[in-house]
């Protein structure tokens, strides 16, 4: 679904894809507008929930450090704050992290949680410690993670949900963990060999999971010819096989592209930016309609695009931290 063209977008369609690589410019204002939609959206959260999001922690979180990387400024203070409550969250279900005992979101959130830790470069310590304590106690017996409900995109997929625990518990395995991790991992990379593979985040952390879990090029190169080849030819990518291109899947496509090898040169990776500034709204976010149905009590946070607002905060996560990939 398109959303409306905004002046960088459209001075962007001006331009051919050959000569757009030439201006950055037009990706760092994206990024720019962007972050501010996301650091608006982070600093309210607390207002309405104490408990961490991956739609608002873990992917402004992203974009914040991808764009850090890439030389612009970001809001260190909303950073530190950010990281605060995430593992604040955390820490008050430490008990029962450690004791595989149930906490709010089970192995979705969980993994999500590590994967922010990871992000904001915590080291490995007693905190860490539980949360991987508790993915080792809640894998499943064939090696996989499983999100607790169906909430596509974010929490639909076993894929993205194993790939997220493999890799927490490969980062932040304690020294007396590292032999059950080991072997978590191994089941976790076997599982994922022949995993059904039908949404595009299904495909996208399959390709992530390859390169950051397993060791064979071949596959790799053919994960990745899969996930290009599911482009759509508006140069972005979609959720399902039957909808049409959102922020979200080519946001999330182009960023694990980029970390499992493309060249943000590449023709499809420039494509796949235009169509990202073609689409941003004038106030900086990217519209998506959400698929989910709610099963807890919806509240406004104060974001774009109202009933819609958690899906497209993420959208507009991915997205703007694949175009901040994009100027590294």
């Amino acid at each position: 679904m398109l959303g409306r063209l905004t002046v960088v977008g459209m001075i962007f369609c001006s331009c051919t894809i050959a000569n757009c690589q030439e201006k950055p410019e037009l990706a760092k204002a994206a990024v720019q507008r962007g972050l501010a939609v996301l650091e608006r959206s982070a600093q309210a959260y607390p207002a309405n929930q104490s408990c961490f999001s991956c739609h608002h922690q873990s992917l402004p979180l992203l974009s914040m450090t991808t764009a850090r990387e890439a030389g612009l400024t970001v809001d260190d203070d909303l950073f530190k704050a950010q990281r605060l409550l995430t593992r604040s969250s955390f820490e008050k279900q430490q008990t029962r992290l450690a004791n595989g005992e149930h906490v709010g979101g089970r192995s979705a959130t969980v993994s999500y949680g590590l994967w922010t830790l990871k992000i904001v470069d915590d080291k490995p310590d007693e905190l860490s410690e539980a949360m991987t304590s508790y993915m080792l106690k809640s894998q499943q017996a064939d090696g996989s993670w499983k999100p607790p409900s169906s909430r596509p995109p974010l929490e639909t997929s076993s894929v993205s949900c194993t790939v997220l625990s493999a890799i927490g518990v490969k980062r932040f395995a304690s020294a007396s963990q590292q032999e059950e991790a080991a072997a978590a991992i191994k089941r976790a990379y076997g599982w994922l060999q022949n995993a059904s593979l039908d949404d595009q985040e299904d495909l996208n952390f399959a390709l992530w999971g390859e390169q950051l879990l397993g060791t064979n090029e071949a596959r790799l190169e053919d994960l990745r010819d899969r996930v290009i080849a599911r482009r759509h030819v508006d140069g972005g990518w979609s959720q399902t096989a039957d909808l049409t291109s959102d922020a979200y899947a080519t946001g999330q496509t182009l960023y694990v592209l980029a970390e499992t090898g493309l060249s943000s040169q590449e023709a499809v990776f420039r494509e796949g930016a235009a169509f990202l500034v073609e689409t941003q709204h004038e106030d900086g976010s990217w519209h998506v309609v959400t698929r989910s149905k709610p099963i807890q009590p919806w509240f406004d946070n104060g974001d774009p695009h109202e009933k819609d607002q958690f899906i497209s905060i993420a959208a507009t996560g991915w997205a703007t931290a694949a175009l901040a990939r994009s100027l590294r």
